[in-house]
């Protein structure tokens, strides 16, 4: 199955292309590589492998010839970046993938996964959300996934199947890393400064889930019979943990003199626990990678400096950067994704003994 990956180059997308070369899938990537192409490196030769360095905006026709599936991971994933440029949001986030969804029927493309968010439920309190819960978009990215959805599930009919995955807060090392995400932002804080601060005391919760379970619940649904995925909404996460519970994996894993700051400050909009119930049934979905996997393995890599913390790792800071660019540098940013930065000294774990952090 020939699938084309838009944002390939990105946090969950250089993870996916991975896993779909080694089912034996062909696969092409069309990502503007605004955060540089680096996640690709290693694969970038690999024969079943196409990458385009293009703006989904521009894709026509002769893109998708011998496309079989696409997997639309392409748009800005963050409250904080999607207001930087509205304008900007509304023609990545919504026009594009709706433009690309209908391109994509029109070509007789079978399969459509949409990545959205389960930002789109909001403050959603009681019981656990499902996927008929009533959506309550509160921030300019939840209300792009929202109307992105609504347009388009009923594009489905014979021959084009469109299917929505709502993902939980992702976590995990990528090659292509984001510390902007809240569970590896915490464990850097902790390296960094020996101190997680939170607000509204940690009590918000969300569902979190690992970034490997979310490139397998993507493949499940491209594998999947098209009759259980057509026009279907699917839930992706794993556990409901407030940010406290969150903080304190982190600290139990570095030890008791991380400490954890709690504040007012200014509130999160999501508040909600969801099921995967659906995904599971439908999709065969098992998430396996725990909260503590995750947050070690992102500990360990910042130790050994295989990962690191640079600007391009921090969404809202690099968008930022390139949208205060005039247009000849913006395209030389485009190209090459480099910026001198100085990140704060990541401590390292070398310095955890069996009493915790070694304070210096």
């Amino acid at each position: 199955m020939h699938i084309l990956v838009t944002g390939g180059a990105g946090y969950i997308g250089s993870a996916l292309v991975r896993e779909l070369l080694a089912h034996g899938h062909p696969v092409t990537v069309v990502d503007s590589m605004i955060f540089g192409d680096r996640a690709l490196a290693d694969v970038r030769h690999h024969p079943a492998l196409q990458i385009r360095r293009m703006d989904t905006r521009g894709l026509q026709r002769e893109h998708l010839t011998g496309v079989q599936a696409v997997v639309d991971l392409a748009g800005r994933s963050s409250d904080l970046a999607t207001e930087l440029d509205p304008a900007w949001t509304d023609a990545v986030n919504h026009r594009a993938q709706v433009r690309l969804a209908r391109l994509a029927r029109s070509c007789g493309v079978a399969r459509h996964v949409l990545i959205s968010s389960c930002a789109v439920y909001g403050l959603a309190r009681g019981a656990e959300v499902t996927e008929l819960s009533p959506l309550q978009p509160l921030t300019r990215y939840a209300h792009s996934c929202a109307l992105t959805e609504a347009t388009i599930l009923p594009l489905a009919g014979p021959g084009f199947s469109p299917t929505v995955l709502r993902l939980g807060l992702v976590h995990g090392r990528s090659a292509r890393m984001r510390f902007d995400l809240m569970v590896n932002a915490m464990a850097l804080s902790a390296l960094r400064l020996r101190r997680i601060t939170l607000d509204e005391g940690g009590q918000r919760c969300r569902n979190h889930v690992h970034i490997r379970d979310v490139v397998q619940a993507i493949v499940a649904a491209l594998h999947a019979p098209l009759a259980n995925v057509s026009r279907q909404v699917f839930n992706i996460g794993h556990h409901n943990l407030s940010a406290l519970d969150v903080a304190e994996a982190i600290r139990h894993a570095l030890g008791s003199h991380v400490e954890i700051a709690l504040h007012g400050g200014t509130p999160d909009l999501h508040h909600h626990r969801f099921t995967a119930r659906k995904a599971q049934d439908l999709l065969g979905y098992r998430p396996e990678v725990t909260l503590d996997t995750g947050v070690n393995e992102i500990l360990d890599a910042l130790d050994r400096g295989s990962i690191a913390d640079t600007l391009e790792t921090h969404t809202t800071r690099w968008i930022h950067e390139v949208l205060a660019l005039g247009k000849e540098a913006k395209t030389a940013i485009e190209r090459t994704a480099t910026f001198a930065y100085r990140p704060a000294p990541v401590f390292g774990r070398s310095a955890v003994g069996p009493g915790g952090l070694r304070l210096q």
